[in-house]
């Protein structure tokens, strides 16, 4: 036997399912919001004292490359060796002490969002596809930072060039919704 009240409540109860979570996350609302939040520059590094006797000939001529665009100077120290700084068009340079120098070599920016769906009632997650978008001094000169950087600084760019997916969690609170956590 069915109450007067059984139908009102269902409706109520089904209405909720769909309407009480909230609108859900479009995909322009979080390509935005990755676009805000993966703005983080990727720094790379290199030997601000290369070493040219018992060093590959390319290295040895990737720093006179630099040397010639004004990009580095380097000169030499008797009790160190050759000491390497900024030059005048490497204001994207930064000193690491005496043996290294930096740079922001670009960041990842999302490209397309390979597949979301939402896992909670006010969560998202999504596969996302992120590219590189290089600094001008890093396209420049990419073929010669990809001989000389540091190992870390390479690993930490080696899928620059075919991309890579992230896993991204997206999670809406009283103000909307915003980037949980990148994985």
């Amino acid at each position: 036997m069915r109450s007067k009240f059984s139908l009102p409540l269902l409706s109520l109860a089904a209405a909720c399912l769909t309407g009480c979570g909230g609108d859900p996350l479009d995909y322009d609302t979080a390509m935005n919001l990755l676009r805000d939040r993966t703005n983080d520059p990727v720094r790379t590094s290199f030997t601000a004292s290369p070493r040219s006797e018992n060093q590959d000939p390319k290295i040895t001529e990737a720093y006179k490359r630099l040397t010639d665009g004004h990009v580095i100077v380097c000169k030499q120290n008797t009790s160190v060796g050759t000491l390497c700084e900024p030059g005048p068009a490497g204001d994207m340079l930064s000193q690491q002490g005496v043996s290294e120098l930096s740079f922001v070599a670009g960041r990842w920016a999302p490209a397309i969002i390979l597949s979301m769906r939402r896992s909670g009632r006010n969560t998202t997650t999504a596969e996302v596809r992120m590219n590189f978008e290089t600094s001008p001094l890093f396209q420049e000169y990419e073929d010669i930072f990809d001989l000389i950087q540091s190992p870390a600084a390479s690993m930490a760019l080696s899928t620059r060039k075919q991309g890579k997916v992230i896993h991204v969690t997206f999670k809406r609170e009283e103000d909307g919704w915003h980037v949980d956590s990148l994985e």
